[in-house]
């Protein structure tokens, strides 16, 4: 069992200034949440870092780790906890401290747009151990803009059989830098893309299953500009279809 008092010291003590305690009309406009998804079965969590509970469980939880919502809020914050594969654990910790420092030193207008996603692998109820996404997220924030509600979107991507395990991606929306972390690497040294702004446009358009025909129409651009643009992608992430580009877009957050 993992202790979910790491956790806590590497969140850290923060002296929250809390003034609203009903965060759910926010998720409607939250500009991360709106942003997300998923390849593979699901389910989310949303977690309190100021009491330390867990507020809501929702999504396939028995499909994807073997516990139902019940079990889990029960288990409350050592779930949090024993949920990670224990080898995976430590950088998991030391990725949150990194973050929720990152985020202290940032200007208060940024601070809402910072969030995590962690590839690692997770202990199914049964035992058996499975590698996960979470899309760490934050949902609420005090006076000072420090985040204290957190969404936990957990999604099983064993089956695209990922490699280096564990890892991290941080990603300030704001200023549209990224952070990739491994056990190897704890820097916070801004990533730079592989991908001119104009092939983003079109990358974002062929994961949601769009033809080079149609994403031309869509960016006024010739046809074949659109297949250039495809092919160019397709070689800098190393993939031969579309199918391999999604996964490669899953495993390194590029949009």
């Amino acid at each position: 069992m993992n202790d979910y008092i790491d956790i806590f010291k590497a969140v850290g003590k923060q002296e929250y200034v809390i003034y609203k305690n009903d965060y759910r009309e926010k998720l409607k406009s939250n500009p991360l949440v709106n942003g997300l998804w998923t390849v593979g079965k699901w389910f989310s969590f949303v977690a309190n870092t100021h009491t330390w509970e867990l507020e809501f469980v929702a999504g396939d939880s028995k499909e994807v780790i073997g516990y139902d919502h019940e079990e889990i809020l029960k288990e409350n914050a050592q779930f949090v906890a024993d949920f990670i594969f224990k080898d995976d654990f430590p950088f998991v910790t030391q990725v949150i401290h990194l973050a929720m420092k990152h985020v202290n030193e940032l200007p208060m207008n940024e601070r809402p747009y910072v969030y995590v996603v962690f590839y690692a692998r997770s202990v199914r109820k049964d035992g058996k151990v499975c590698t996960i996404q979470n899309q760490n997220i934050p949902l609420v924030f005090d006076e000072k803009n420090i985040p204290y509600v957190f969404a936990n979107i957990i999604t099983d991507i064993s089956h695209i059989y990922p490699t280096n395990i564990p890892h991290a991606v941080l990603i300030n929306k704001s200023s549209n830098q990224q952070y990739h972390l491994d056990p190897n690497n704890l820097q916070l040294a801004p990533h730079r893309s592989k991908f001119t702004n104009r092939e983003l446009d079109v990358l974002k358009l062929l994961i949601r299953g769009f033809t080079s025909r149609k994403i031309a129409e869509m960016l006024t651009i010739s046809y074949e500009t659109a297949r250039t643009h495809r092919k160019n992608i397709l070689n800098k992430a190393n993939t031969k279809n579309t199918g391999q580009l999604i996964n490669y877009v899953l495993l390194n957050k590029v949009v």
